[in-house]
């Protein structure tokens, strides 16, 4: 949905408001600067007049003075505006950010699916980057280039109102014209954002897949749609400048149109007396002063269309809908979760990931999943969390239906040890306090050593101190299985899912995983997902699923006998 001027007007006034006091600064110093333009206008007349045609050269000895001080007071108040509209720009942008960031924390997973980490990156960081000095640019022009053009036009009207409607028959032409930019380099701005945004996608998708790209030799290739993308942007932006600086262009030839039908009246009006030659220069000046803040703010104008194109893209973020709850507070479950008649697809897909699934998961026990790949066992799972909402069915958490919680309350229950190991720029320590980051320090070693981890810490250069990187790049895979183990002992959830929580792992990695895992396990609603299936021959409950269906139920021994598809699984991925 684009935006309209009123209503992108309004929605940068929302942001504004609470810096009302800064750009109510900003306006004074704007009001003071152009009074003292039209003060330099208003004084042409009797300087003129009085002093070189009636040759009274006692004022004359005042004018220097007066002129560095209209100058003078000129300079600090213009400094003052810009500043005092810079910094409520600034803010008001961060404010921006702030909130674009809540919001896309707050979308559900299928937003990012479909658009991609590096097109949102871009959208917090390369369209707001657009906004910010257009939007500060463009508002210091307006206040004060504002107030200049009407005491200007106040002083030209003053001193001859048929010389000033002369030469303002250019301005339909300027309004016109800016217009027509105007529309021109908001359409091109959009573009030159949504080829940013894919640069960015590009850019990140590359370095999170580097090794891929290096061992199938596709560097070249890569680089060459990386460039083809910049040299994309490159053009839109030259688009961009041809418009932005055609206003200024427009200006400037309607200036002279202006300038020469003014001069050409104002003559003839002084060889009949209808003007003094103090009027006609002081109409001249003011009218000349006038064509330049008109200038800017034609350009300007087409400068809030750039802004207006940036902020239509972010606009598209701000109105998505974010992940609702419901107004219970989840406790704890004490009797079972069951899935009554779920089925699921993923938006925009056409096959079904689960269908028709009735499961019951009782609690304190060890439920497994297993299956082929694209069995639907990852996408059961994240519909606990309400990452994803059944397509039909429901869900009950003892009877009640998951969209009943709140969101925050359900998850506070749910912990998560899965294959693919987030580990973020920060200390061990905070690596394993975030899942709960009020724990103290002992706490958070003994949800360590549970894990398996306290000795590998104590051997790293600071200890719990040590700041792992970005990925924690320096850890083996173990290491980084044991972290995200100490951070689900450390939140002590109700409900464990393990999500591939062993794959890929040597034999002794391995061994202190399971270690780890059974500690956290104990007493514990766990939901397994594993291929190696030597890791859930020991569950409780055993669910064999095909093409998003349960095709059977048991123990290991009971599906050993009864299911051809686990024995045929069991053979393959047994140790």
């Amino acid at each position: 949905m684009k935006s309209t001027p009123f209503s992108f007007l309004s929605e940068v006034i929302r942001f504004l408001r609470p810096y009302w006091y800064l750009v109510l600064l900003a306006m004074f110093f704007s009001l003071l600067a152009s009074l003292t333009s039209g003060g330099i206008a208003w004084m042409v007349k009797p300087v003129m007049d009085e002093v070189f045609l009636a040759r009274n050269y006692f004022y004359l000895k005042l004018l220097p003075l007066g002129i560095f001080f209209f100058f003078f007071l000129r300079g600090v108040a213009s400094l003052l505006q810009a500043y005092f509209m810079r910094a409520a720009a600034l803010r008001m942008v961060n404010d921006l950010r702030a909130e674009l960031y809540r919001k896309l924390i707050h979308l559900p997973l299928s937003h990012f699916q479909e658009e991609g980490s590096g097109r949102n990156l871009s959208r917090v960081l390369n369209d707001t980057l657009v906004l910010e000095p257009i939007l500060s640019t463009v508002f210091q022009v307006f206040l004060l280039e504002g107030f200049n053009t009407f005491i200007l036009l106040g002083v030209a009207f003053s001193r001859s109102i048929r010389l000033t409607l002369v030469s303002m028959v250019v301005l339909p032409v300027i309004a016109y014209g800016g217009q027509y930019l105007a529309r021109r380099v908001r359409r091109h701005r959009r573009q030159a954002q949504k080829t940013i945004g894919e640069i960015t996608h590009r850019l990140t998708e590359t370095f999170t897949g580097l090794r891929e790209v290096k061992v199938y030799g596709r560097e070249t290739e890569i680089l060459r749609l990386f460039r083809r993308g910049i040299d994309r942007y490159a053009a839109f932006l030259l688009k961009i400048t041809k418009y932005r600086e055609g206003s200024k262009s427009l200006v400037d030839l309607m200036t002279g149109v202006g300038g020469a039908f003014l001069i050409a009246l104002g003559g003839f009006m002084m060889a009949r007396g209808q003007i003094t030659p103090g009027a006609f220069f002081s109409v001249l000046t003011a009218i000349l002063m006038l064509f330049t803040p008109i200038r800017k703010i034609a350009r300007a104008y087409t400068g809030l269309s750039d802004a207006r194109a940036a902020w239509e893209r972010l606009e598209e973020i701000l109105r998505l809908p974010e992940e609702r709850g419901g107004p219970r507070s989840a406790p704890p479950p004490r009797r079972e979760i069951r899935y009554e008649g779920v089925s699921f697809r993923y938006p925009g897909s056409e096959k079904w990931a689960l269908q028709g699934l009735n499961l019951t998961i009782p609690v304190g026990q060890v439920t497994a999943l297993v299956g082929p790949s694209g069995a639907g066992k990852s996408t059961l799972i994240s519909l606990l969390p309400r990452f994803y909402d059944p397509t039909e069915g429901r869900i009950l958490w003892d009877g009640v239906d998951l969209r009943e919680f709140e969101l925050d309350s359900l998850r506070s229950h749910i912990g998560l040890v899965s294959q693919e190991i987030v580990i973020f720029n920060a200390t061990v320590a905070e690596n394993i306090a975030f899942a709960r980051p009020e724990a103290s320090r002992r706490e958070i070693e003994e949800a360590a050593r549970l894990a398996n981890a306290h000795e590998f810490i104590q051997q790293l250069p600071q200890g719990y101190d040590t700041l792992l990187g970005e990925g924690g790049i320096t850890l083996s895979g173990g290491q980084k299985q044991r972290l995200a183990i100490a951070r689900a002992i450390l939140r002590n959830p109700a409900l464990l899912i393990l999500d591939e929580a062993t794959s890929q792992l040597d034999p002794v990695s391995e061994h202190l995983v399971q270690q780890a895992l059974s500690r956290l396990m104990r007493g514990r609603t766990t939901l397994v997902i594993a291929h190696r299936l030597s890791t859930v021959t020991r569950a409780d409950k055993i669910v064999v699923l095909e093409e998003g269906r349960i095709v059977a139920e048991g123990r290991h021994e009971e599906l050993l006998d009864t299911c051809e598809l686990y024995r045929e699984l069991y053979r393959l991925f047994q140790p």
